[in-house]
């Protein structure tokens, strides 16, 4: 080994895991790969080496004997105020995950982790705070230092597939149906995007399809076994925001997350996202997560000269930008995906919906221009069952539908999407349950100060916090009665996480 290579500082983890297994599997993967660790079974054992050794970064499992993870985390940062904290836990909540979002962890996994994941954050992490803190003993002997090139990162790999024959589709759609030379021309820009992690900018029409084509981007993607979230630009604000990224906080695999309405956001809404770009605040442990798409029409580029829209902000999300076809150029499409309208409409309990057109009607629909794109087709649609009297919706059917489809806005779905999204055939924009136990006796004992629990001599007692308000849950596995508020549940998780830190 060469003088450099001796002298080269690296990295010091620690690492407290009560199962002998796990403990041993992550601190050889992670020695392998370059770390020094220190694996510990028992928290006080921790806590006295991390009183005499600095660590730069700490991995924790929840459930510990003498104390669980939370108040050990308070103790440790008494000891090492600046140690960077990845909880990997099976017995996190949402509610828990939320409190320690709140409280600056970098990174939350459900077990089993993903090696491969569980290593990336761990090395984002750490040079995260290297940039931050010009003290950081983080040098080129690091693992960090070829990050770029590390072959175990979960982004790295293209999705496997045959490469798209020029003249046909990219890819077989699922959600956005069609076959005509727009769309097929623009299933190859998505096809050549679909495994950047960059921030995707979907620019169009007002009303164009574009939560299908991002739902589309998925499944073609290496995200496509992560989960699809919806957010637009109503409920664009941090609160709502980690309730629709909760299912990407466990999940074992990034997913995407769609934001529509961009071209609508206020100045604050501007710094939220500019915060969920860079992983900032609460957001940190999403990082990495999720693949951003967003949508916006034309009118963005118009607040950016007027001044109301940050150039810099535009310039860093348009980078990568697509401009989605209109429905004009895509003619040939309109009777298939309308047909699919009515297929959901029939599906979701309407018997009165129609199974088809007539010949007319078909004719009618590709004659008109739409220049409400999808959303004034689909609207148009849905109206237009209202004046259907037999098995096939007709052209004054859909003249009726059309006349009178700006009454379907109040209190209906924007955009239709497939069934299979929905048990209920019901989809509402940014609406998202977390695939994982919603609260349990751990999110009570999350509350409860660190000071009750032994911890070596010499090393001050974490605060103390109020108790958190006690949740029924009758089964882990059966879905939340209709009483259920889990904005109000997520908002008093806040409020409990926000004590305990302050406190």
């Amino acid at each position: 080994m060469s003088e450099p290579e001796k002298s080269a500082p690296r990295a010091h983890i620690l690492f407290v895991e009560d199962s002998s297994v796990f403990r041993e599997m992550q601190a050889l993967l992670l020695g392998q790969a370059g770390f020094s660790v220190s694996a510990h079974e028992f928290p006080q054992a921790a806590l006295e080496v991390a009183a005499k050794q600095t660590f730069e970064l700490v991995v924790i499992d929840y459930e510990l004997p003498e104390m669980n993870g939370q108040q050990f985390m308070h103790a440790l940062r008494q000891i090492q105020p600046d140690i960077a904290v990845i909880f990997v836990s099976g017995s996190l909540t949402l509610e828990l995950a939320v409190q320690l979002s709140s409280q600056g962890v970098a990174g939350i996994f459900n077990k089993p982790a993903n090696p491969k994941t569980l290593l990336e954050k761990i090395n984002e992490t750490l040079a995260r705070n290297a940039v931050r803190d010009t003290a950081a003993r983080v040098g080129s002997g690091s693992p960090l230092a070829a990050r770029r090139g590390l072959s175990s990162s979960p982004f790295s790999t293209a999705t496997p597939s045959a490469t798209p024959v020029a003249g046909q589709l990219a890819y077989q759609p699922r959600f956005l149906l069609g076959n005509s030379e727009a769309f097929r021309e623009f299933t190859h820009r998505l096809w050549k995007v679909r495994d950047f992690r960059a921030v995707l900018l979907l620019q169009g029409e007002p009303g164009s399809a574009f939560e299908l084509f991002a739902r589309d981007l998925a499944e073609i993607s290496i995200f496509r076994d992560g989960p699809i979230m919806v957010c637009d630009a109503a409920k664009f604000e941090p609160l709502r925001l980690l309730e629709v990224l909760a299912p990407s906080l466990l999940s074992h695999d990034a997913g995407t997350l769609v934001v529509t309405g961009v071209e609508t956001f206020t100045a604050e809404q501007q710094k939220t996202l500019q915060n969920l770009i860079t992983g900032r605040d609460v957001f940190l442990p999403f990082a990495r997560r999720f693949r951003l798409v967003l949508a916006a029409t034309g009118k963005l580029s118009e607040r950016v000269d007027d001044g109301s829209f940050g150039e810099t902000l535009f310039y860093k999300i348009s980078s990568l930008s697509l401009t989605v076809p209109s429905l004009r150029e895509m003619r040939g499409d309109l009777t298939v995906n309308a047909t699919r309208i009515l297929a959901e409409l029939g599906e979701a309990g309407n018997d009165a919906a129609p199974a088809t057109f007539t010949p007319e009607a078909a004719e009618w629909i590709e004659a008109q221009d739409w220049p409400g794109n999808y959303e004034q087709l689909a609207r148009t649609v849905q109206m237009a069952v209202g004046y259907a009297d037999g098995p096939e919706l007709t052209v004054a059917a859909l003249e009726g539908g059309l006349h009178h489809e700006d009454d379907f806005v109040a209190g209906s779905p924007r955009v239709p999407v497939p069934l299979e999204l929905s048990a209920t055939g019901e989809h509402e924009i940014g609406e998202t349950r977390p695939p994982f136990p919603l609260a349990s006796d751990l999110a009570a004992e999350a509350t409860v100060g660190a000071a009750k629990s032994p911890v070596p001599k010499g090393v001050p007692a974490a605060p103390s916090t109020a108790p958190a308000p006690s949740f029924t849950v009758q089964s882990l596995f059966r879905p939340a009665a209709r009483s259920y508020s889990f904005s109000q549940r997520l908002a008093e998780s806040l409020a409990i996480a926000c004590g305990a830190s302050a406190s």
